[in-house]
């Protein structure tokens, strides 16, 4: 695919994904856990990923060109889903996790043999819109998010019985 041409095909369906989703969005954590399934949301949130790297973008002070679409990875997701729980579960909310790990660590341990790691947390947004919009509205993340060297994606979250309690977490990797 060209990912020069700003007429592109994948970034003409990548605007027709935003609009269809952005129609739909979720509206509670209770619609996160009863209506869509986690593994709806995580597609989501990884086509509203890709749509964002499609276009070069300024993350804080730092440019950004269009970067390749991200591939969702299983091992990734894993690491990214069993994080999102221990935060829930334990009530914390930070990268290292309640065992000490650290993401590398997390994600190492699924078998993904990763060359470069990132991760991305929140807590409480209750849409993949919310979530990526605030992740694309904070430098740190914006830049993980537009990464070139980041080749594969992860996704998880997790629901606590509040409102708002909902534990999301991003995993990038780039394979050896």
């Amino acid at each position: 695919m060209n990912f020069g041409s700003p007429w592109a095909p994948s970034r003409l369906a990548g605007i027709a994904l935003l609009a269809a989703l952005a129609a739909c969005p979720i509206a509670s954590a209770d619609a996160v856990v009863g209506r869509a399934s986690s593994s709806s949301i995580r597609e989501r949130v990884i086509d509203l990923v890709n749509v964002a790297r499609s276009k070069p973008r300024r993350c804080g002070t730092e440019r950004f060109k269009a970067a390749p679409p991200l591939v969702e990875s299983k091992n990734l997701n894993e690491a990214a889903d069993d994080h999102a729980r221990d935060m829930m579960k334990k009530k914390y909310f930070e990268h290292r996790g309640s065992d000490g790990t650290q993401p590398r660590d997390r994600v190492l341990r699924t078998g993904y043999k990763s060359r470069l790691t990132g991760e991305n947390i929140a807590m409480g947004p209750e849409s993949a819109e919310e979530v990526v919009k605030g992740w694309l509205d904070s430098p740190g993340h914006c830049a993980n998010m537009m990464d070139p060297r980041f080749q594969d994606i992860g996704v998880g979250l997790a629901t606590g019985k509040k409102r708002g309690q909902i534990y999301w977490v991003q995993n990038f990797g780039a394979p050896r």
